[in-house]
């Protein structure tokens, strides 16, 4: 199918922007494109605007400050994948980037872009929120800092208002003793994931676990799983915890059968990716004591 007419326009400024998206409640933003673009074309979308702001400079680029690794919202998944400062800083997102469909679309498509389309099945949202990261958002009305726990509402809905920009995704740097991993299960090479799960842990100089942060996809939005972090902190970890916990995070959430795969399937699949994330956490953060 081919999407509805709509115009397009592409501000060189973030005020401008604002400014347009502010008085139109008609306009979409478009960033990467890799999520917009093919709901439009199946008509699941019909903006009767387009606001590209790839030529907006101060959306990209990836800075760091003593307490996060600050990423704008334009920066390119490719360039993420390709980052070993992100690698190294923030290793659950350069696993998720690197993990990303296919070239073509690490290529064009962006961290702002993916988290704020907030599809169930993406990935970066899962990362943010397991991550603890922060959203700097501009609009009409300033400046604000939502944190990912309350970012996204829903499937395709976010705290984002009418007029609102997501600028800049701040990740935070846990210090010594913590290590970050994202692992999904796909339904097939190059396709959305079945499951995913972004694990960060932080441990002391004897391996004890004290701090956890575990978020798995769900059928309606990213979800943090706090009974499985409660089975983790305060115990020296093991491979059989690690199990319990992916269990735990499994029958935590609500699921669903769908046309890819039973209820139980799809529990089956979260367990083996927290499990899986919470052991490529652990040895990240065992070397990094």
């Amino acid at each position: 199918m081919l999407p509805k007419s709509f115009d397009y326009v592409a501000p060189e400024s973030l005020e401008e922007a604002i400014k347009i998206i502010s008085s139109d409640p008609y306009s979409r933003v478009l960033a990467g494109g890799q999520s917009l673009i093919p709901m439009m074309k199946l008509r699941l979308a019909s903006p009767g605007r387009l606001v590209d702001i790839s030529k907006i400079k101060s959306l990209s680029g990836v800075s760091e400050s003593k307490e996060s690794l600050n990423i704008g919202a334009m920066e390119r998944v490719a360039e993420l994948a390709d980052s070993q400062k992100v690698k190294k800083m923030v290793p659950a997102l350069h696993d998720a980037a690197s993990e990303i469909a296919d070239v073509q679309i690490r290529n064009m498509g962006t961290l702002g872009g993916n988290i704020s389309n907030a599809d169930p099945s993406n990935d970066m949202p899962v990362v943010a929120l397991g991550c603890g990261a922060k959203m700097l958002i501009k609009g009409k009305s300033g400046e604000r800092e939502e944190p990912s726990d309350s970012f996204f509402l829903g499937p395709y809905t976010t705290k984002l208002e009418q007029g609102d920009i997501l600028v800049r995704i701040d990740f935070p740097l846990n210090g010594k003793g913590s290590g970050s991993a994202y692992s999904r299960v796909n339904r097939r090479v190059g396709d959305y994931a079945l499951a995913s799960c972004c694990a960060m842990l932080k441990l002391d100089e004897k391996g004890l676990c004290i701090g956890a942060r575990i978020a798995v996809s769900g059928p309606e939005k990213a979800v943090r799983v706090e009974m499985a972090e409660k089975l983790i902190i305060g115990k020296t970890v093991s491979k059989e915890l690690f199990a319990r916990a992916g269990k735990s995070a499994s029958e935590s959430i609500s699921v669903e059968d769908s046309y890819y795969a039973s209820a139980e399937i799809k529990r089956m699949a979260i367990a083996h990716a927290a499990s899986e994330a919470l052991e490529k956490a652990y040895a990240r953060a065992k070397s990094n004591r």
